[in-house]
């Protein structure tokens, strides 16, 4: 009897951004063991080669600016005509903000959303034409957080960037809908990955303990959050569209 995998993405071409760590370098070595096609990006040439050698040796690596709508779609371009057209992407590329509110600024908040948020709609827009888009279904997975489904002090930047994550998902699901593309959302919890090593020095170890308290299942980990993107990739959530997964450990339950 053949074995049978409800989430094999052979044949499928799938891009990630942020893949050069974290999150996205975990998602991309898993794809790659489902057999997917992958154009991995991010801005971290260094990274992106480390990622690459532990997937496959065909997958297309591009080194790109997010905030450049027409750098995305120029490396697109040529992505494309490499591995083909895409049948999904997810966008996991992102960067922290601790700051209360007297000390944000309006230069400050654009960065946050240039990285955090934006990049997701210039995606959505590139690869929904049919210049990019393969013609069978289609599956965009957009990164929010749990902290866009809950209050945190000196963390309105981030919150913003990851809650309009949340609104951009719900719309472009219905308008999406008659293409054949769904689009679904992943809020992590707390994740042990580098993004978050860089503002360990905000906080106290007495922090990172009440952290870990507040997430029954422990802190998650990188992996824990690519199992939740492949299988919102694959054809396993092919009557899923407009949904938002917390994959928190328990986060949000309290």
């Amino acid at each position: 009897m053949t074995l049978y995998n409800p989430m094999d993405l052979t044949g499928k071409t799938i891009v990630i951004t942020g893949a050069a760590s974290g999150i996205g370098k975990a998602t991309a070595i898993l794809l790659s063991k489902l057999n997917a096609n992958l154009i991995l990006l991010d801005i971290n040439e260094k990274g992106l080669n480390d990622t690459k050698s532990q997937c496959k040796p065909d997958d297309f690596i591009g080194t790109v600016d997010l905030t450049d709508e027409s750098a995305v779609e120029t490396i697109l371009k040529e992505a494309v005509s490499i591995r083909g057209k895409v049948n999904g992407f997810a966008h996991i590329a992102g960067i922290p903000s601790i700051a209360p509110i007297k000390a944000i600024t309006k230069k400050e908040a654009q960065r946050i959303l240039e990285i955090n948020t934006l990049p997701a709609l210039y995606l959505a827009k590139i690869l929904s034409n049919k210049k990019y888009k393969a013609e069978e279904s289609c599956s965009f997975v957009l990164i929010s957080s749990v902290y866009a489904n809950v209050g945190s002090s000196a963390n309105v930047l981030y919150t913003m960037s990851k809650a309009a994550i949340q609104g951009i998902t719900k719309s472009l699901a219905i308008e999406f809908a008659p293409k054949k593309i769904r689009v679904n959302c992943v809020a992590p919890g707390f994740i042990k990955t580098q993004m978050g090593e860089k503002i360990n020095h905000f906080f106290d170890s007495e922090h990172d303990t009440l952290i870990e308290s507040m997430h029954p299942l422990g802190l998650g980990t990188p992996e824990d959050i690519a199992n939740s993107i492949a299988f919102l990739l694959s054809d396993a959530s092919k009557w899923t569209t407009g949904a938002i997964f917390n994959i928190d450990g328990g986060f949000c339950a309290q």
